[in-house]
C-alpha cells in the first residue's frame, strides 16, 4: 500500500537552511556533478595539449589529399571521357524513350542568338520601333552595296569578312549603351551581324531560323514606318529589272 499523501502544511525541503544535504539522492547528484566536471576538465586539458599536433597532422593530410587529387582526378576524368560515349550508346539502346541531350543540342541551346532575341524583346515598344527602322536602313545599305544576299555570297571571303568585321567594330563601340535609352543601337547592329553571319554559314538550325524570321519581320516593319526606304527599295528593284 502506498503511504498517504503528505499534507501541504507539513512539506519540508530535503535540505536545511545551512545547505547541508539531508537526503541520499542529493549526495548522489552532487557526486555525479563533480565527476562530470572533472571529466570535462580532463577532456579540455587533453584537447588543448593535443591541438598543436592535430593542426600539424591536418596540414599534412591536406597536402597529401591535394597531391593525391592532382594525380588521381585527371586519370578519372580521362577514363570517364573514354567510357562516356559507350555508356550513352548503351543507354540509348536500352532506354530509347528517355530524351538525352547531345553536345550539339547543348551548343544550340547556348547559342548567343537566343540571348540577343531576348534582349530585343526586353526593349520598350518605342525602342523596338527604332530598332526596326535602323535595321531596315542597314539592310537597304546592304542591298545597295552587294545587290542582295546572293551578291554578298558571291563576293570573295575577304570582302565578306571585312563587312562582318565592320559590324563587329560598331557593335563593340555601342555595347556600352546596353540598358540605356539608346540600347536599340547595339541591338540593331547585333541583329544584322548575326543575321548575315548565319546566312553566310548557311545555318538552318532553330536559332538561325528564329533569327531570320524575326529580322525579316523587323525589316518589313521598319520599311512600313519609313516610306522613303520603301520608295528607294522599289526604285532599286525597278532598275535591276530594267538592267536584266
Amino acid at each position: 500500500m502506498s503511504s498517504p499523501p503528505q499534507s501541504r502544511s507539513d512539506f519540508t525541503f530535503p535540505w536545511s537552511v545551512d545547505q547541508q544535504p539531508q537526503h541520499g539522492l542529493i549526495d548522489k547528484l552532487e557526486h555525479f556533478y563533480r565527476l562530470c566536471l572533472l571529466r570535462w576538465q580532463f577532456i579540455e586539458t587533453c584537447r588543448q595539449a593535443a591541438r598543436p599536433a592535430l593542426e600539424r597532422t591536418g596540414a599534412v593530410l591536406d597536402r597529401t589529399v591535394l597531391a593525391t587529387a592532382l594525380i588521381v582526378l585527371p586519370k578519372v576524368f580521362a577514363r570517364w571521357d573514354a567510357l562516356r560515349p559507350a555508356l550513352l550508346s548503351h543507354t540509348r539502346t536500352l532506354l530509347p524513350f528517355i530524351p538525352m541531350a547531345s553536345a550539339e543540342n547543348k551548343a544550340l541551346e547556348s547559342d548567343p542568338v537566343w540571348e540577343l532575341l531576348a534582349e530585343f524583346q526586353a526593349l520598350v515598344p518605342d525602342q523596338q520601333d527604332k530598332a526596326a527602322k535602323n535595321l531596315a536602313l542597314l539592310w537597304d545599305h546592304f542591298e545597295h552595296m552587294f545587290g542582295g544576299l546572293s551578291g554578298f555570297l558571291a563576293e570573295p571571303q575577304v570582302e565578306q569578312s571585312l563587312y562582318l568585321d565592320k559590324l563587329m567594330t560598331a557593335s563593340r563601340r555601342m555595347k556600352v549603351a546596353r540598358g540605356s535609352d539608346v540600347a536599340f543601337h547595339y541591338v540593331t547592329v547585333e541583329l544584322m551581324r548575326h543575321y548575315v553571319h548565319c546566312l553566310q554559314l548557311g545555318r538552318s538550325d532553330q536559332a538561325a531560323l528564329s533569327l531570320a524570321s524575326a529580322v525579316a519581320a523587323l525589316i518589313n516593319r521598319g520599311r512600313m514606318m519609313t516610306p522613303a526606304i520603301t520608295a528607294d527599295v522599289a526604285s532599286h528593284q525597278t532598275q535591276h529589272a530594267a538592267a536584266a
